[in-house]
């Protein structure tokens, strides 16, 4: 407790040096932990965008199907054979059609492609959800000749609620058809890819553009995630040669590998911060040590050994990298938790930069009590280590030449 009260002592002489040898180790924590927050919460928002928007658990759809946004051919469609329906209605949560096409929206002398979604109005709402949807006026009726679309397509087209709106397709055997629809309401989604240039149709109308009972997509819900890849290797063989059967993680799988590349740059920073903190804390005891000479030398004199000296000066640096990583542990955790609630919304910026990506514009960041404590850990560890030299150099100074020192 002596050298505890020493070490605090010698620290407050030089407040300022104290503060800035310390605003490293602060800086380097909570940038960390903060960064690890949104890495995680940015990884957590692909999955579970992929999960409850575009994919479910499981996806099936034609074999070869083009993946590029904008194309969705509706020539080969997916059959469901019984064998696949009694797995499905046995072993997932819920599942559901939707079918996938590319019309032409024309309103007036304004037309652009769109991304039409058929889907069920019972069972879709069962597997995906739909907590962040915000609908200005109201969902389709199913047996109406009515579409949702979203808020950049109504703009664009400057259409609103009750607009009147021509939707012109390819049918499913090639012919082309036409279908005057109204704009029942207008949908945001907060998903960028959803949100793009998409219109929700009702399956019904759906089947009466495409002339076909047939859809493009199947998409399972099942009790757990981690269910995915198993169901998935069951489904395939009965859906047969024709289906392409993947999961959420197969669909999100570069997105993923993107957020590793963060998460290594995110290191880099970390490791770059905790040496700059390490030589400033070094450089700070080696000063301390230099210009405490005398004191040392009393020290000695009065009996504290060469391993108290040593012992003394590493407790200095010590109590720099614990409180620098508790000051910054707190900053970095406090603003984790606080984005945790209260999601930060990228929907204008995605907007402006017409991203398709499929992933929610309110991006949540992820706390981790584990990150906390080992980034603690490690800036307690990198001071100590660091202050080692210093104290070496410091425990090894001649009492009688020490008390000498001018």
């Amino acid at each position: 407790m002596t050298q505890l009260r020493l070490a605090v002592r010698n620290l407050l002489r030089a407040p300022r040096r104290t503060l800035l040898t310390m605003s490293a180790v602060i800086a380097g924590v909570g940038l960390f932990i903060l960064g690890e927050g949104f890495v995680s919460g940015l990884t957590e928002n692909v999955l579970v965008s992929a999960i409850d928007d575009t994919v479910g658990h499981v996806l099936a759809r034609p074999a070869d199907y083009p993946l590029q946004f904008g194309r969705h051919p509706v020539d080969r469609l997916l059959e469901i054979p019984s064998e696949a329906r009694a797995l499905l209605d046995q072993r997932a949560l819920a599942w559901t059609e939707r079918t996938y096409f590319a019309p032409i929206a024309a309103s007036g002398s304004d037309s652009l492609r769109a991304v039409g979604i058929g889907y069920d109005p019972v069972r879709d709402a069962r597997v995906f959800s739909r907590k962040h949807w915000q609908v200005v006026g109201r969902l389709p009726d199913p047996d109406a000749r009515e579409v949702t679309i979203s808020a950049r397509l109504a703009r664009l087209l400057s259409l609103s609620v009750g607009s009147p709106l021509v939707l012109q397709v390819r049918t499913h055997r090639g012919a082309m058809n036409a279908l005057e629809v109204r704009v029942s309401g207008i949908l945001s989604t907060h998903n960028a890819g959803l949100d793009l240039f998409s219109i929700f149709a009702p399956q019904k109308l759906t089947r009466e553009l495409l002339a076909t009972e047939l859809s493009s997509h199947l998409h399972v819900r099942l009790h757990a995630r981690e269910q995915a890849q198993p169901f998935a290797a069951e489904l395939a063989p009965l859906l047969g040669a024709h289906a392409s059967v993947v999961t959420y993680l197969d669909e999100t799988a570069d997105l993923i590998a993107m957020q590793q590349v963060r998460r290594r740059a995110l290191d880099l920073i970390m490791l770059i911060l905790m040496a700059l903190a390490a030589f400033g804390i070094a450089n700070t005891i080696l000063m301390a040590a230099y210009e405490r000479v005398r004191e040392i030398g009393t020290l000695r004199s009065l009996g504290m050994t060469e391993r108290g000296v040593l012992r003394l000066f590493v407790l200095e640096g010590a109590l720099v990298g614990v409180v620098g990583s508790l000051l910054g542990a707190a900053w970095g955790s406090l603003l984790t938790a606080h984005w945790a609630e209260h999601p930060l919304d990228f929907s204008q910026m995605l907007e402006q930069t017409g991203s398709n990506v499929s992933v929610s514009v309110l991006l949540y960041t992820q706390p981790s009590l584990t990150v906390a404590a080992l980034c603690i850990a490690l800036g307690s560890i990198v001071a100590v280590l660091a202050s080692i030299f210093p104290a070496r150099v410091a425990s090894r100074m001649s009492p009688a030449e020490a008390v000498r020192a001018p």
